[in-house]
Formats: structure tokens, sequence, C-alpha cells
């Protein structure tokens, strides 16, 4: 049995998605405002493909799933993707020496988590990409505890494909680093202790490696974009997210003083945000609250900044110099860059301000999950009944394995919630992807807690 284990738990983990995706209604296909981005991507066309505001991976995996089985489809394989990404995690926690149940309520808490309860069967990279960022952390924790080739070969290359699913996920670049380092280090420590070592062994360097080799191949995207049209970056898409949040943090009047053909944009976007009646800043600057800015940030991006940079002025630099989605995003680049030349405070205090919403909006995202709320609810009462009948609560148990998970699971929200405030809010599907791995960090204690049962040895 124990040589199966790992297939058996894998078909309980798809088993479970399955079945809680069919309960909820969550295996018909659900279309947002994305959708047709990802659908109607012009894989036909090199240069239309590059041009294109999303990255291919998704939708060449869309193209597949249409060709094959049908779009309907893309429900049940968004569950499975993420069923395995749990079962990932479990088996990369129990080589890691956590207890089974620990590592189960660990990668179940993943399993059911608000990213799948709420984007499971939408036709968007919110599911899929957010399993994808679990398979690269759970590689990355067996890759950093066994020192195999292979498991870091899998790591960076999860990691690409993470970004090249959604470009948010920039943020595996540094965090590989970072939380590679981490792992390591403590490992190497431990060792240390043990037998002295004094020379700075190989495993150190791992994540910094794999970080590497994920910014190669992300920079060599990137070049090839500079070499066919003209435009270095991963995608003609980001500055109008960030345009949206720095015109809410400055007055009209500085929007209308900036410089050149930023000024000439400015004014045209503080006209617009006055005629359709959006709360902004008072005329010496001021701070709109953080759900105002995050509540009017959609409207703003695509229904003011974007169009009055793309109808009144592309055609200016369309004249076979660059394409016109460049042009745009160039403009936005630079209005983005003259705000901030002007008045980098606002910016700064919406830094600040995006943190804290992060946090409790995470928060009550977790406390108000139809699985979770249950949980911490009876959790609290059992706390209660044991404090009432018990002189004094024993020490918390922390399973093996557990510190590693901790490392992992706290430096990825705060890499990832931190690189989406720099240009977004913290909205929940992207918070919330974040934040993915906290209730199991939480449920593998309380489970290593519990009486103990046989299942465990």
């Amino acid at each position: 049995m124990k040589r199966n284990a790992p297939a058996v738990r894998w078909i309980l983990f798809a088993l479970t998605g399955f079945t809680l995706a069919a309960v909820s209604g969550r295996l018909s296909v659900h279309t947002v405002n994305d959708t047709p981005s990802y659908v109607n991507y012009p894989l036909n066309s090199l240069t239309d493909a590059l041009l294109s505001i999303r990255t291919p991976a998704y939708p060449i995996a869309l193209s597949i799933i249409d060709a094959t089985v049908g779009l309907s489809w893309v429900p049940l394989l968004h569950v499975l993707l993420h069923a395995t990404a749990s079962w990932i995690l479990a088996e990369a926690l129990i080589g890691r020496g956590m207890p089974l149940r620990s590592a189960a309520a660990a990668a179940g808490c993943v399993l059911v988590g608000c990213t799948a309860a709420d984007h499971i069967n939408t036709v968007s990279t919110d599911a899929p990409a957010a399993s994808l960022g679990v398979i690269t952390a759970a590689l990355l924790i067996n890759a950093s505890g066994t020192r195999s080739t292979p498991q870091a070969i899998a790591c960076a290359v999860a990691a690409v494909l993470t970004i090249f699913v959604r470009p948010a996920y920039l943020f595996l670049i540094p965090w590989i680093a970072v939380a590679g380092w981490l792992l390591s280090h403590r490992r190497e420590a431990h060792n240390a202790a043990e037998t002295m070592e004094t020379t700075l062994p190989p495993s150190r360097r791992l994540g910094f490696k794999l970080a590497l080799s994920v910014a190669v191949v992300v920079v060599g995207w990137m070049c090839f974009r500079k070499l066919v049209v003209s435009d270095f970056g991963i995608a003609p898409f980001g500055h109008q997210n960030l345009s949206a949040i720095l015109v809410q943090t400055v007055s009209p009047q500085t929007l209308r003083d900036l410089p050149g053909e930023s000024g000439e944009l400015g004014r045209a976007v503080a006209d617009e945000l006055k005629r359709k009646g959006f709360q902004l800043p008072g005329p010496t600057g001021g701070s709109l609250p953080t759900l105002t800015i995050e509540e009017q940030w959609g409207q703003i991006n695509y229904g003011v900044v974007w169009p009055l940079a793309r109808d009144p002025f592309a055609q200016r630099d369309a004249v076979g110099l660059v394409a016109p989605q460049v042009a745009v995003h160039r403009r936005i680049g630079d209005f983005n860059r003259a705000i901030l030349s002007r008045s980098p405070g606002g910016y700064l205090r919406w830094l600040l301000l995006a943190v804290r919403r992060g946090v409790w909006g995470t928060a009550a995202n977790l406390a108000m999950h139809p699985i979770f709320l249950p949980m911490i609810l009876l959790g609290l009462l059992g706390l209660l009944i044991k404090a009432t009948k018990q002189p004094t609560l024993g020490p918390i148990v922390f399973p093996s394995g557990w510190n590693a998970f901790a490392v992992v699971a706290i430096s990825y929200v705060i890499f990832n919630v931190g690189f989406v405030i720099l240009s977004s809010p913290p909205l929940g599907r992207f918070a919330d992807a974040a934040a993915i791995f906290l209730p199991g960090l939480i449920a593998s204690v309380i489970a290593a807690n519990l009486p103990k049962s046989n299942a465990d040895h």
C-alpha cells in the first residue's frame, strides 16, 4: 500500500475537487470580460500574437482544448490541474517529514481555497495560474530539501509556465531567489550545527540559479518581442493599470499641468473624469480612501485612460515606426512617469494603504469562505471548551517540515501582494491567490495538535 500511496492520494484529491466543483455548480463554463482576449488570441499571426495584451501559454492551451474536447471541459481541466497542484504540495510536505494528517490538511485547504472556489470554472487565468504557482512552490520545497537536479529543473519550468500564463506572477523570479535561499540557509544552518561545516554549500545558491534561469527565458522573450514588434516588454499591457491609480492620487489641476504630450493627455483625462462624475482628490491633492480608488480603478482604467490614450493620439506614431498598441502603451507609460515625477507622495501613500487593504481584505475573504468559516467557528468553540475544562492549555506542537512550509507561505504572500500593489489594487482575485497557503499553514498546526490516530504512522 505504501508504494501506491501517492497515487491513491492523487485520486482522492481529484475526486474531492471534482465533487466539490460539481456540488457547487462550478463544472459549467463561466466567462468574464477577459475571456475573449484569451479565446480569440491571434495564433495565426506571429506579429499579432506578440502585440496581444496576453501572453501565449493559456491561449495555446485553450486552442488545444477547443480543438479536442471543447471549451466546455475547461472547468474540469482546471479542477484536475488544481487537484494535482494540491497533491504535489502534500507530497512535498510529506517528503519534508510532515505527518500525513498535517500535510493533508495543508494541501486540502489549498484545494478548497478562495481562488478555487471563485474561479475554477472561469475561462481566465486566475485559477490555472494560482495552481501553477502552487506547483512551483511545492517543487521549490522539494528541490531545496533533496538537492535534486530534476526537481530544480521542474521548478524552473513550472515558474516559466506560470509567468507565461499570467505575467502578474513575475514576482516568482525574485521570490524563488529569496525563498530558495531561506530554505537552504535554514537547512544548512542546521547541518552546520551538527557537522561544523564552514564552507558555502552549493544548495544555498539553488534559489538564485533557478531565478536566473527563469529570468533568462523571460528576458529572451522580451528581446524577441523587441526584435519583431519593437517593444521590449513581456506584453504591451500594464501601464494603464498603474495610471488608473496615479490619476486618483493627484488633483485634476496637477494632471492638466503636466509637461508636453503627457499634459495634453492629462487635460483630456481630467476633463473626462470630471464629466463622468468620478470622485477626485481636492485642489491641494488630498487623498481618496483606498476603497474608493479600488472601486473606480477598473472604470478609469478601461473607460478613461486607455481609450483617451488610444483614440486621439495613437495615430501620431502609427506611421510605420511602431504598432499602435505599442505607441499607446508607451504613451501611457510616459504619462505615468510624468505624474510620479510631479507628485510621488501620493503614490507612496497608496502603497502603504494598499498593504493595509490587502491584509484586512484577504483576512475577510478567508473568514467568509463557506468552508473556512464553519471551521473557524468550530475551532473557536473547541478552544472555548478546552479552556473551560483544563486549567492550562498545553504547548502548541508544530509538525515536522512546518518551518519550510512557513517560509514558503509567508514569503509567497509578501512578494505576491507586494508586486500586485505596484500597479493594481489588491483585489480579492489577486490577493486571495497570494494568500493561498496561509489557511493550510494554520490547519497543519491544528491537525498536529489533534489526538493521534494510527493513520498518522
